[in-house]
């Protein structure tokens, strides 16, 4: 087994998982360990990036009122169905094909002293949910100024986020270190895998980036649109995606104007461009504040 054999096999081993040490592939790449410092030290700094994902990941709560504001809408949503199928019962015109269910005695009193009750009731529960839901579940749009130059004060639009952007963040927040397509500390070794395999590779690094350590690169497909992403670390991990801009799809129109913009998805800031011939996405846990020094 040879160095390059052993890494591809210690990506899939994870920190402090007994199971995973356990097996003959990797428990034979964990050996070679032993002979080969450079692999050892290779092997934990990748450990303890893969600890600081899983713990950034576990330390992500569900806001503390969701079990409430279930509850809340549960109800609202009772209550409205009652009222509505209430009313259809009076307005549905008795003939031969429909069979009535006998109601209680005065019936008809009951629920005309209770509906006004109902009504209110749901009219302030639906307010509730409205109030308590959290922000994060209507994504906003944020515009940058004409150019992509640092300092630029974003503008807030009214536009939801594009369908792509939104799979980019489905994409990343599912996404492990064992999905790269390659591994890398050097921008240009991950760059020259992109351009060897035919899959968009940035023409230009942003300054910001070009002296942060790279972790790896893996390319999406979406809905034929082929996106490539480069990881950088640095404290927080970013990620640069590249895209031909030919080949944007019409549902990210946003993506192909003249300004760049930033959008905020499922807990994920993203900033788009154009240059040239290609369209660049630039993204991190976090909202806009953590792209500053990017905008």
């Amino acid at each position: 087994m040879d160095r390059e054999e052993a890494q591809n096999i210690l990506q899939l081993c994870r920190p402090d998982n007994a199971e995973d040490r356990n097996d003959p592939l990797i428990a034979e790449a964990l050996e070679r360990l032993k002979l080969d410092a450079e692999l050892r030290t290779w092997f934990d700094e990748q450990q303890a990036l893969d600890t600081k994902i899983s713990d950034d990941l576990n330390r992500i709560e569900p806001p503390a009122d969701l079990y409430a504001t279930i509850l809340v809408g549960m109800r609202a949503n009772a209550v409205q169905s009652e009222l509505l199928i209430g009313n259809e019962a009076e307005d549905v015109e008795q003939d031969h094909h429909t069979i009535r269910f006998p109601h209680p005695e005065n019936s008809s009193d009951h629920r005309s002293g209770f509906r006004p009750w109902m009504g209110i009731a749901a009219i302030f529960a639906i307010a509730g949910v409205a109030l308590v839901l959290p922000r994060s579940e209507a994504p906003m749009q944020l515009a940058n100024s004409d150019q992509p130059a640092a300092g630029a004060t974003p503008i807030i639009a009214t536009a939801g986020v594009p369908n792509m952007i939104e799979f980019l963040a489905q994409q990343i927040s599912e996404f492990n270190v064992s999905k790269f397509d390659k591994r890398g500390e050097q921008v240009g070794e991950l760059q020259s895998h992109l351009a060897s395999t035919g899959m968009p590779n940035p023409a230009h690094i942003p300054q910001q980036l070009e002296q942060l350590a790279t972790i790896g690169c893996v390319t999406f497909d979406y809905d034929g649109t082929k996106l490539s992403m480069i990881c950088f670390k640095n404290g927080q991990v970013y990620h640069l995606i590249t895209v031909d801009k030919a080949r944007v799809p019409n549902d990210c129109t946003p993506c192909n104007g003249q300004k760049s913009k930033v959008f905020e998805a499922k807990q994920q800031a993203f900033k788009v461009w154009g240059e040239g011939e290609q369209v660049f996405i630039l993204t991190t846990q976090g909202t806009e504040e953590d792209l500053a020094d990017f905008i």
